[in-house]
């Protein structure tokens, strides 16, 4: 008995008294002598049922208590108990330990199952494991064979009425449906697990019924629901008036319907096992197995078949095995070979790959000086300090500049859009604007100057961080232009190693004092990774004043030519942030990055970061199977597979400039050294590095082919006898069963004459099963709830 297994079929009156009965069950009908009742565990349609515990073996027990009697076929209830009694022999039925026929009121004793109905854990779990359906399969069945000899047949199997202990053994439960097998009392089971010919009041029981409720329920094991059953059907069924009406759309839906095909469908299920379930399932009587002892053979046949196939294979494969082995010992000196060959290969790829590492990252220093140079030259140009000292003396413009400035913070100052406006319309700060943007289109390659450096943007910001004055190589919106807005948490303004928050106060920000490079930024207006070459710009001769405005150059680092790779992505570099922090191994420079700011496609969110352990595992010259990061992005599978990677440190010079124009190189800050915030990664594709390993590959595994064919066709076609003598065995064996089972098809069956006769007629007392059969009645009747015991309506008293 389990907790999750108390419905049985109830009256209006039923109801009524078990809710009364629930409502007052704060203690025991009666005591049971040898039992000490602990809590109530709830009521049905003809009483209560208790937890108990057995006083001498501490084991608990169920008790259940009959009540109530009225309108109540008394003898009907009792037998189940008596089955029970008669069944209680086997493991796999729950055990009744004791009865109190006697008693007042009358009761019985059985074991508690604690673990619940298969009903609860099918519906916990779905579809089972076939290993898990097939063993409790079996074990269903081997208690269900159990009671058949005992001559009790069930009627009314279905995973709620299977119980499950705590060491997962079923226990078929619930016999109150069950008959013996010289009864001729009809019984009604549960709708999608009862055989469609026991879906008649005029029906005789029949072992086949619980051989096609066995199968429904290892269907339901196996796909998680039962067979047949879809809300059409159901439908049909509500809608079908009486309950003989009812019984009758039951009845000619499974015959017409397909037979169910989803447990052939679940992956894991063999052709034997989906036989068995196939035949238990069967619209026809005659068409299932004829008892469940037969279920257990074919299983058992299963096994064998099952346990066979390993030694059928070893005997089709056995002739094979020596030249297998002798192809493995050959194979083994070819990968042995060849992977002294990959390591040797990637050695000196390797080696090669750091040297060009190397040469990029001085190429690189390379261009970068001669964009220091370029910003040197600029700054000292006398036509730019010219324009740039107008422009600081005009008042209203350093008005506007102080305005901005006293709003606090560079986040702040956003939002004084009068005030930028207002300097965005200055005529001094205009032609600094003209001047700059000359300037810049200078510095534009052309066909006569092909390798002219590339800048991105020009500006100036005055000694607070704001910039007063830009040119941009591409032309932007007003709204969009940088002019106006304070930066002085940028790198670029204060020169620290990293950007400042936006809520830093502008005063206590102080610019640079030297001409350097910043650390890396995104640009928030194309998405592309920057960097910026910035000095302080002094427009007097004294050492100690602060500087009047800092000039800024910034390039795009995909304009480097130097990290431009091949067409076809096999050899490609690529530049590292290598700042501690959050930032370390963020790809600032990618081919992968250019082409989708080429297509727009460029966000900026979209930051692809080299794993920390590798970048130190590379920089201290370790071998490494690298992965390019921004293979799984999306429209990069070309830069998926291995790569061999080598990462080499960039070191930039750091210069000043004093006040009457000449310049002098500053030592390298000591906390700095001499590198940079940049590393350069070069990698190149391992497929290119093993290309001459594959070919030979290639070539001694089109030779071996040949002999693999041939294998395989020999061994098809053992296969194909194997499975040819065993099928026509198989056909044998069935002709031979036909004819045998003939002469017993031709003679009238012991069934078929007990049809004939009227249980009421029988037992002395009802109305003929005939005429309960035939009898219909138009009142409406609610609708059936597939998953209940649809109970024979009582006899009239």
């Amino acid at each position: 008995m389990t907790e999750g297994d108390l419905t049985e079929f109830q009256t209006e009156g039923g109801r009524s008294t078990s809710k009364k009965l629930s409502m007052q069950a704060t203690a025991p009908p009666s005591d049971v002598p040898g039992y000490r009742l602990e809590r109530f565990l709830g009521s049905g349609a003809f009483g209560q049922v208790w937890v108990g515990r057995d006083l001498n073996t501490g084991r608990p027990v169920a008790v259940k208590f009959f009540l109530h009697r009225g309108g109540v076929n008394w003898s009907l209830l009792s037998h189940e108990v008596k089955n029970l009694v008669q069944l209680s022999a086997d493991r796999h039925i729950v055990q009744v330990l004791e009865v109190g026929w006697d008693n007042d009121p009358p009761y019985y004793v059985m074991e508690l199952v604690p673990g619940g109905s298969l009903e609860d854990e099918l519906t916990d779990r779905g579809a089972l494991p076939v290993g898990e359906a097939v063993m409790l399969f079996r074990k269903i069945c081997i208690g269900l064979n159990h009671s058949h000899n005992k001559g009790v047949l069930h009627c009314d199997l279905k995973p709620a009425n299977i119980l499950l202990g705590d060491d997962h053994e079923p226990r078929l439960a619930d016999f109150g449906q069950s008959r013996l097998t010289h009864d001729q009392t009809p019984s009604l089971g549960t709708l999608f697990y009862m055989a469609p010919e026991q879906a008649d009041l005029g029906s005789s029981p029949s072992s086949s019924w619980d051989v096609y409720a066995v199968g429904a329920i290892m269907y339901r094991m196996l796909t998680g629901g039962p067979p047949y059953r879809d809300d059409s059907i159901v439908e049909q069924l509500d809608t079908a008036g009486s309950l003989p009406k009812r019984l009758e759309r039951y009845r000619e839906s499974i015959r017409n319907a397909t037979p169910p095909v989803r447990h052939i469908q679940r992956g894991g299920v063999d052709r034997e096992l989906a036989r068995i379930v196939s035949r238990c399932l069967a619209p026809e009587p005659d068409s299932r197995f004829g008892n469940v002892q037969e279920i257990l053979d074919h299983l058992d046949r299963r096994d064998e078949s099952r346990a066979k196939r390993p030694l059928m294979l070893l005997g089709i494969l056995g002739p094979l095995l020596l030249l297998i082995v002798t192809s493995i010992s050959g194979l083994q000196t070819i990968n042995t070979a060849k992977e002294e060959t990959m390591v040797a290969l990637k050695a000196e790829a390797r080696e090669s790959n750091l040297l060009a590492a190397r040469f990029a990252a001085r190429t690189l220093e390379s261009e970068l000086e001669r964009y220091f140079r370029l910003c040197q030259e600029e700054i000292n140009s006398p036509a730019f300090r010219e324009q740039l000292g107008e422009t600081l003396r005009d008042a209203g413009l350093n008005q506007r500049l102080q305005d901005l400035a006293d709003a606090g913070t560079s986040l702040e100052a956003r939002k004084r859009t009068d005030v930028r406006e207002a300097l965005l319309d200055n005529e001094s700060r205009q032609k600094l604007d003209e001047y700059l943007q000359s300037r810049l289109v200078d510095y534009m390659p052309s066909e006569d100057h092909p390798h002219r450096p590339k800048l991105a943007t020009i500006f100036v910001t005055d000694q607070r961080g704001t910039i007063f004055s830009i040119a941009y190589v591409d032309p932007v919106a007003r709204a969009q232009s940088s002019a106006g807005r304070n930066y002085a948490y940028r790198t670029y303004f204060h020169g620290q190693e990293n950007d400042l928050p936006k809520t830093t106060p502008i005063a206590d920000v102080t610019p640079l004092r030297q001409m350097q490079m910043s650390a890396a930024f995104q640009s928030t207006a194309t998405f592309l990774w920057k960097i910026a070459i910035s000095a302080p710009v002094k427009l007097s001769d004294d050492p100690d004043a602060p500087p009047d405005a800092v000039f800024v150059a910034t390039i795009n680092l995909g304009d480097i030519e130097i990290l431009q790779g091949d067409e076809q992505k096999n050899h490609v570099a690529v530049l590292v942030d290598a700042r501690e922090g959050p930032t370390r191994g963020t790809l600032l420079q990618h081919p992968y990055l250019d082409e989708r700011q080429r297509e727009g496609k460029l966000d900026i969110g979209e930051v692809y970061r080299v794993d920390v352990d590798t970048m130190d595992a590379l920089l201290t010259g370790k071998d490494v199977d690298y992965a390019d990061p921004v293979a799984a992005a999306e429209e990069a599978d070309i830069y998926s597979g291995g790569w061999i990677a080598a990462m080499e440190p960039v070191t930039v010079p750091r210069l000043s400039v004093r006040p009457g124009g000449t310049t002098v190189e500053r030592p390298l800050l000591p906390s700095r050294g001499e590198q940079s915030d940049l590393l350069v990664l070069v990698q190149y594709r391992l497929n290119k590095v093993f290309a001459p390993v594959g070919q030979m590959t290639q070539s001694l595994i089109r030779t071996g082919s040949v002999g693999l064919v041939a294998l395989a066709v020999v061994s098809a076609m053992l296969w194909f006898f194997v499975r040819r003598v065993r099928d026509d065995r198989v056909v044998r064996r069935i002709r031979k069963a036909t004819v045998d089972l003939a002469p017993m098809q031709d003679a009238p069956s012991d069934r078929a004459a007990s049809n004939r006769v009227a249980p009421g007629n029988s037992r002395g007392n009802g109305p003929s099963r005939q005429n309960q059969s035939s009898k219909d009645t138009s009142k409406p009747m609610p609708p059936l709830d597939p998953t209940e015991t649809i109970e024979v309506p009582p006899k009239p008293e």
